[in-house]
C-alpha cells in the first residue's frame, strides 16, 4: 500500500519542495552555505498560503544590554482586545531564518487564533555566540 498525502499538505508543501529540489547538502561547519539553502525553503513555506487581510504588523525596536538595537514586529488581528499574547522566535537553530521569513506562518496563527505576537529578530551564531540570541530574546 503506498502512502499518500492529503491534497492540501501536498499543495502546501509543494513550494519547499521545489525550492529544495535542486539542493546540495552544505559541508559541515558551512554556515553562509547552510542560509543560502534554507532561507529559500523557509520562505517558500511562509508564502504558501496568502498572509491573512485581517492581521496587522508594526515594526518596534529595544536596545539589548550591550547597546545593540533589537527589531521586533507585533501582529494583531483587526478588532482584537487587549489581553495576553505570545513572545515568537523564529526557527533556524539559531544560525539562520530572520522575522521576514515568518510573516506568513505568525500572521496565519495570528488570524487563527486572534492572540497578537510579538515576532524577534535576534541576532544569530556563529556570528553572536551563545548567549546573545538568548540575552536578544531576554531583553525582547
Amino acid at each position: 500500500m503506498a502512502l499518500g498525502l492529503d491534497p492540501e499538505i501536498a499543495e502546501a508543501l509543494a513550494p519547499m519542495a521545489g525550492a529544495m529540489a535542486d539542493a546540495t547538502p552544505p559541508a559541515v561547519g558551512d554556515i553562509a552555505a547552510r542560509r543560502a539553502m534554507w532561507e529559500p525553503v523557509i520562505g517558500a513555506a511562509g508564502t504558501a498560503q496568502p498572509i491573512p487581510a485581517d492581521v496587522k504588523t508594526s515594526e518596534h525596536h529595544t536596545t539589548a544590554d550591550d547597546g545593540t538595537h533589537i527589531t521586533m514586529r507585533w501582529y494583531v488581528k483587526d478588532g482584537a482586545k487587549p489581553g495576553p499574547a505570545v513572545l515568537f522566535f523564529h526557527g533556524g537553530g539559531y544560525i539562520f531564518g530572520h522575522i521576514d521569513l515568518f510573516d506568513g506562518p505568525v500572521s496565519r496563527y495570528v488570524s487563527s487564533s486572534g492572540v497578537p505576537m510579538l515576532s524577534v529578530e535576534y541576532r544569530r551564531a556563529p556570528e553572536h555566540p551563545f548567549p546573545t540570541p538568548l540575552e536578544d530574546a531576554y531583553a525582547a
